[in-house]
């Protein structure tokens, strides 16, 4: 790869420490500077939270960074030689394009498979070595799985809003009737509670689809208000989701529903197949050194933005919650010694601190439009420090990315960028100062011819903690990357 001989040097010896000004004691091996002189080594420091941005033009190496960085937060050991971890944290990948399915295959140069063998080959001169990690990956409920190790994963639909359902049918819930209709039947079973005339229904927060059905087909405020084409319409794609395995729980659906059904050997066939649970917990998802991977590609559009922003959601109100104990545990006086250790059962329990992480996220937060996605995710990055959570994002589009959650970024990691606009929103949102001077060979580049010149693998690394902005060669992969075209 390239080396650039950059004015002025840094003043570093032999390693950078990204992220702080200490010299942390948690730390993941990111590469080593692609500058002229001797070897420095990069680490980035993980002792706070952190909002990362990866950027890079289709094949510049931005996925191979991001799954380098998560392999060092997810190492079964301690100490490895891609990380020092303290294995507190969970992290979660929304994996939008299946790139990340074979993560948990270590790479060997004796490996049966010739291109595991063509990748272990980078690792040579970079004094690393494969390291057991503990990941686990997850494939929604009614798709297919390449593997026999791979869990399935169902959703809550109580963790849905009634803004979530209109997203997910096409419809504005304030001004189409059948928005209207559903954000009605919604209020209805969640807060308001309902009445069919001869029996009241009292409100259920932990509501399934078979409730929202039976309160359009049976309330009778909504019975008088909509035409029965628009109930039916509601109606029929309310049960397109309830069939759907993804989605849960499931209970018995209500004999009036069986109109919609064809057969009525189906629907009982359908009664039974499905088991009735609460959806796959966060205590599941999210355990302490485990990384995490939601294959999410298999999926429709709608469907993914609803579940990402769904989840984070939950995330961020579990964490709100077991953050404000363990801060009273290091800060209250008057907590008696049996109130101490009931708080510290409940931390226990809690969700730990979590890495929330979205590959190509341009796919659900463009900023050309709003998305369900787009409100929580603002303020995921503007809040969640305080509790403990911590986010990167991979996109090819700097400027598809709302610019509000762009504007909390801590370190942005560029590789290669062709697209002008791209170039020039990067140069004015570094997050420290540019360099003098950067030559390679006898040329002086500006800042666009470097970002131009990138080697596959080469990255600029900008953070608020940074002397200066610099360049980076990234680490070896010690696990499969699949992100090679075919």
């Amino acid at each position: 790869m390239k080396k650039f001989t950059i004015k002025p040097k840094l003043t570093h010896t032999t390693r950078i420490l990204v992220g702080s000004q200490d010299q942390g004691k948690e730390n993941v091996f990111l590469g080593r500077l692609a500058e002229s002189g001797q070897l420095v080594r990069v680490d980035f420091d993980l002792s706070i939270p952190h909002v990362i941005a990866i950027f890079g033009k289709r094949g510049s190496g931005k996925s191979y960074t991001l799954g380098s960085f998560l392999e060092g937060l997810c190492t079964k050991e301690a100490k490895t030689s891609i990380s020092t971890i303290t294995k507190t944290y969970s992290i979660l990948l929304f994996d939008t394009l299946g790139i990340f399915q074979w993560s948990d295959i270590p790479l060997s140069p004796n490996s049966p498979q010739k291109l595991l063998q063509e990748q272990a080959i980078a690792q040579r001169g970079w004094d690393i070595q494969s390291e057991p990690l503990d990941v686990q990956i997850w494939t929604p409920k009614g798709t297919t799985s390449i593997s026999k190790h791979h869990k399935e994963f169902t959703i809550n639909c109580a963790d849905f809003t009634s803004s979530d359902w209109g997203y997910l049918f096409g419809v504005d819930i304030l001004q189409d009737r059948m928005g209207q209709l559903l954000n009605d039947a919604y209020e209805k079973v969640v807060n308001e509670g309902w009445s069919d005339g001869s029996s009241t229904h009292h409100p259920k927060p932990r509501y399934a689809i078979e409730d929202l059905i039976e309160c359009i087909q049976r309330d009778t405020e909504l019975l008088n208000n909509y035409h029965s084409e628009t109930r039916r319409a509601v109606l029929q794609q309310l049960f397109v989701y309830w069939r759907n395995p993804l989605f849960q729980p499931k209970r018995k659906i209500p004999i009036s529903m069986k109109w919609l059904m064809e057969k009525g050997e189906e629907f009982e066939q359908d009664s039974k197949i499905y088991e009735s649970r609460e959806g796959t917990s966060l205590n599941e998802l999210l355990k302490s050194g485990q990384l995490s991977i939601l294959l999410l590609h298999k999926i429709s559009d709608e469907l993914r933005f609803v579940l990402i922003v769904s989840l984070i959601r939950k995330i961020m109100q579990a964490r709100i919650e077991t953050s404000e104990m363990e801060k009273n545990l290091k800060i209250s006086p008057y907590l008696t010694d049996e109130e101490k250790k009931a708080t510290e059962e409940k931390v226990i329990k809690g969700i730990p601190p979590t890495w929330i992480v979205a590959d190509e996220a341009q796919n659900f937060l463009p900023s050309e439009r709003k998305t369900t996605a787009t409100d929580i995710l603002i303020r995921l990055v503007r809040e969640g420090r305080n509790f403990g959570l911590s986010f990167m994002l991979t996109t090819q589009q700097p400027l598809a990315i709302d610019q509000r959650i762009l504007a909390q970024v801590d370190t942005i990691i560029s590789h290669k960028l062709t697209v002008q606009n791209d170039i020039e929103y990067i140069r004015h949102n570094l997050k420290s100062a540019l360099p003098e001077e950067v030559k390679y060979g006898n040329n002086i580049l500006s800042f666009d011819d470097l970002l131009r010149s990138l080697d596959v693998g080469q990255a600029i690394v900008s953070n608020t903690e940074a002397d200066r902005t610099f360049i980076m060669d990234v680490r070896p992969r010690v696990s499969v990357h699949g992100g090679f075209g075919i």
